[in-house]
């Protein structure tokens, strides 16, 4: 019995002193690891999945330099200019695109230090030099078709563009900055927003805090009374995609005003005299009917660029005519809808 004894203290001696032991090692090693000293008692897989943790940081870094190389653009040397030609909404397009290319080539967009552009928006970009020498000359194929060769010109040679350049894909990725100058300036914007005021003013027994104002701008004038323009493909929109367009709105907003614009207000107020429009007075400056208009939440587009912009710029929803331009003519040739209008807008 006491043998017995005497054997089993021995053995639980012996399990006590290697538990200790198994303690110690863990200590030292959790011990080692964490003072950057690693012990033995790492296994090899531990070191392996180490080795290629470090490797993925390594990796990560060259690609995070990788990216910052790519990303970071040189100080631009060379110019971009247009010829600037045609009414408001044509400079305004020209512009735009002019601005989009620049910034798509790392070229610096210059204008007329006289240009009618500066003087109705925030326009910040430089002057035109007459010292600066355009060695690179770019013609437009066609007025309404994206035309991608002019965002690979490169940054080598200042260059000077001749077209019209009318499709949002030349400065879609320039829009922050193209909304930040075609701000109205201080005076044009006051009076734009006063006579707005003054227009809705007749409905203000069914204007309310919910009431949404929709912009019509109609475009008639030379498109409709010039035969050279009517021959060659220009149109305009008839009375029953307006109605269709502003039925689609009421049902949309049961609260609604329709606000309208145009250089036939005679015609306008003969056909349109529902209830719920009233029509922005005549004899405005160009640029002051489509300033009166961008006071609207949204926008019904008839033909031609001054409503495009309107629409640009009240950036609400916006439904245009698809009619444009007549099928099959010498203008429709140069025109490509999904150039043209923002994907967004809708055809009717």
């Amino acid at each position: 019995m006491q043998d017995f004894l005497r054997k089993s203290t021995i053995c639980l001696c012996i399990v006590f002193m290697f538990g200790a032991a198994f303690v110690m090692v863990e200590f030292f090693s959790v011990t080692s690891f964490t003072s950057g000293r690693f012990l033995t008692a790492l296994t090899r897989s531990e070191l392996d999945t180490g080795r290629e943790h470090i490797s993925e940081i390594k990796n990560t870094v060259k690609e995070n330099k990788t990216t910052t190389k790519i990303t970071t653009r040189k100080t631009p040397t060379h110019y971009a200019s247009v010829n600037f030609e045609g009414r408001l909404g044509n400079q305004i397009f020209e512009f735009a695109s002019l601005f989009g290319i620049a910034r798509q080539n790392n070229l610096i967009p210059i204008i007329p230090a006289n240009s009618l552009l500066r003087r109705i928006f925030k326009v910040s970009v430089g002057n035109t030099n007459p010292q600066i020498k355009l060695t690179k000359k770019y013609y437009e194929k066609k007025g309404c078709v994206f035309e991608p060769p002019l965002m690979s010109v490169g940054e080598s040679e200042n260059l000077w563009v001749k077209g019209y350049l009318q499709s949002w894909k030349y400065f879609q990725h320039a829009e922050k900055e193209l909304r930040a100058m075609y701000t109205f300036q201080d005076s044009i914007a006051q009076k734009a927003k006063s006579t707005f005021q003054a227009t809705i003013a007749s409905k203000k027994n069914k204007i309310t805090a919910k009431t949404v104002f929709v912009a019509i701008h109609v475009r008639r004038g030379d498109m409709k009374n010039n035969l050279n323009y009517v021959k060659y493909g220009y149109t305009t929109a008839d009375m029953s995609y307006i109605s269709k367009a502003m039925n689609t709105f009421r049902k949309d907003f049961p609260d609604i005003l329709f606000v309208v614009g145009s250089d036939d207000l005679k015609w306008c107020k003969e056909n349109i005299k529902d209830d719920d429009v009233v029509f922005i007075p005549p004899g405005s400056a160009p640029e002051m009917d489509i300033a009166i208009l961008t006071n609207c939440n949204h926008t019904i587009v008839t033909v031609g660029s001054y409503g495009w912009w309107t629409a640009w710029l009240v950036n609400g929803k916006t439904i245009y005519y698809k009619g444009f331009p007549t099928p099959k003519s010498q203008l429709a040739a140069l025109f490509n809808a999904e150039d043209y209008y923002l994907p967004e807008w809708i055809p009717m």
